[in-house]
């Protein structure tokens, strides 16, 4: 679910307060699935038979200044190239997001995907590929948000098997734990 909890929520609370409940459920359940809203980005993690699959969404025109902030990094690549401008998001989201074990040995990742997302016209979507050698895995996206800035949150969607939870996460918060609550 990549809806945002907290606007559910606030939306709940203030329709049973309101007594428009009813009225406000309907339209909670059609709202989009990739909704996005500034300086707020989106992961969701699926375990999978070697590893995880993580799908990170950003507002585009959060990415494309975070993008143009560290130009320097892709100094003489020619973005205009077929396909190019896809794998540089690719490597920016792959260098600033990790999976690790308890231990801090890194997860083996790969970008699976990059670009715009389909399901939203206004976002960027990114699929990453961990391979972990244990199940005790956290994830981290310390890096990737302090670069989008000091108000940048991310709503992380964790789902284990038929377990789902969620959390929400800042480039000061500790990397989260990945496998199932014990």
């Amino acid at each position: 679910m990549d809806r945002k909890p907290f606007t559910d929520a606030f939306l709940r609370s203030f329709g049973a307060a309101c007594g428009v409940l009813p009225l406000l459920t309907p339209a909670l359940a059609a709202e989009p699935k990739a909704y996005l809203q500034s300086n707020i980005s989106t992961a969701t993690i699926v375990e999978a038979p070697i590893g995880y699959s993580v799908e990170v969404t950003i507002l585009a025109s959060d990415f494309e200044e975070m993008f143009f902030k560290t130009a320097a990094e892709r100094r003489g690549v020619d973005l205009s190239g077929p396909g190019i401008l896809e794998v540089e998001i690719g490597r920016y989201f792959a260098k600033r997001i990790a999976m690790r074990d308890r231990e801090g040995n890194p997860c083996a990742s790969e970008v699976e995907r990059a670009g715009e997302d389909a399901a939203n016209d206004e976002g960027v979507r990114v699929s990453l590929t961990f391979r972990c050698a244990s199940r005790d895995t956290l994830y981290d996206a310390s890096k990737f948000l302090a670069s989008q800035g000091a108000r940048a949150w991310q709503v992380v969607t964790i789902i284990n098997g038929g377990a789902h939870r969620q959390i929400m996460v800042n480039a000061e918060s500790p990397p989260a734990p990945v496998s199932a609550p014990q």
